[in-house]
């Protein structure tokens, strides 16, 4: 009985010390933060463009599965479909977040 109680106990002193760890507060406004802005913004147009391509490209491929009954096809172009979206909505959110974290004004 007396393993158990040393062992809940240090376990118990375990689970303070991680709670009182303090929480780290990142500083967004260092240098460099408008060429990772201009990147992203970069990186963003590429990705819309070429994801607009391959929506279309996936549509067709819909058409096509759709007119020659080939159902193989045509879920390859909604897989395409949905992955371009899903890249595009990706490549959106991390202009989001970097213009979030310079936001955050932590001295």
């Amino acid at each position: 009985m007396n393993a158990l109680s040393e062992a809940l106990t240090s376990a118990h002193w375990r689970t303070l010390t991680v709670l009182t760890v303090s929480n780290p507060s990142p500083d967004f406004s260092g240098p460099g933060v408008g060429a990772l802005q201009s990147i992203a913004n970069v990186v963003f147009a590429i990705v819309l463009t070429l994801g607009v391509i391959g929506g279309l490209i996936a549509a067709g491929f819909i058409v096509v599965g759709h007119i020659s009954s080939n159902g193989r096809v045509q879920k390859m172009g909604i897989v395409g479909v949905v992955s371009c979206v899903a890249g595009v909505a990706v490549a959106a959110g991390i202009a989001g977040l970097i213009n979030w974290g310079q936001s955050l004004h932590v001295a």
